[in-house]
């Protein structure tokens, strides 16, 4: 029976090896349990961590975009409002050339129910003639205000520019024509009737078929019109509402007629 204290003592021995090994495991599994929950709330911890310099970054983010974009629009409000006010300060510059305008305006209405050939025929070798007409006008050509209405031309719509361009003419055609009267130039030819009309034709195309059948004579009649049509356009600038295609394709006909006639009138300037 030697064997049976061997059988004890190894069975003893593997009850203690099968103890100590699940003493072992619980020990190397909580070990690892353990150190898998500290790895784990590190992670969620810094995870925590990103997540708020996250949402931080973020909000700078937007306070940097919110500051951006509120600055855009301050910048763009402030140059339109710069932009408004400089219209405002042309429109008044326009309308004052306008009415610096008054004294041709009023030779305007003289020259229209004269007949220019006739008078210039009778100015040539009348001086008494010559008298008259200069009693009626003493008013310089030159000192017309086509500089200052010029200043204000950058911020001025180009309709509202192109019926002054149109008004301008016409004044400015009734006072060389006086002028004539008053010198005793009987040179007809010399006055470039021909682009004042093409120019006032195309600012007022409705009234085509009257400046055909009165010629010149109609012009002085046209003015109230382009008065009211030149403040209607400030209006519209006013209110920030644009010309149609067909209304601003005019007014780029009209200045280019214009420019035709101011450099007519150079050239005529220079010949003299």
């Amino acid at each position: 029976m030697d064997w049976v204290p061997a059988i004890s003592t190894t069975a003893v021995f593997a009850l203690i090896i099968w103890l100590l090994r699940n003493v072992l495991l619980t020990r190397l599994t909580n070990a690892v349990s353990h150190e898998y929950n500290k790895k784990l709330e590190k992670l969620k911890t810094d995870l925590r961590k990103n997540e708020e310099i996250f949402k931080a970054e973020i909000k700078t983010k937007e306070s940097q975009i919110e500051a951006l974009r509120s600055g855009a629009l301050t910048a763009v409000s402030n140059r339109q409002s710069q932009i408004f006010t400089k219209q405002l300060e042309a429109i008044e510059k326009l309308w004052d050339a306008v009415i610096l305008l008054a004294p041709a305006k009023n030779i305007s209405a003289t020259m229209a129910v004269i007949n220019f050939e006739a008078a210039a025929k009778a100015a040539e070798n009348n001086q008494n003639a010559r008298d008259m007409f200069s009693s009626l006008s003493n008013i310089d050509a030159s000192k017309l205000p086509a500089n200052e209405a010029s200043k204000a031309r950058p911020f001025i719509s180009k309709i509202a520019w192109a019926y002054y361009s149109a008004y301008q003419a016409i004044v400015t055609h009734a006072v060389i024509r006086m002028h004539m009267l008053k010198s005793g130039i009987n040179m007809p030819e010399i006055i470039d009737s021909e682009n004042v009309t093409k120019l006032v034709k195309l600012a007022l195309p409705h009234q085509a078929e009257y400046i055909e059948k009165y010629g010149a004579n109609a012009f002085h009649h046209l003015l109230d019109e382009l008065e009211t049509k030149l403040l209607y356009s400030f209006d519209l600038m006013i209110k920030g509402e644009e010309s149609d295609k067909e209304t601003l394709n005019n007014a780029a006909a009209i200045i280019k007629q214009s420019e035709v006639l101011l450099d007519s009138n150079a050239q005529d300037e220079t010949t003299k």
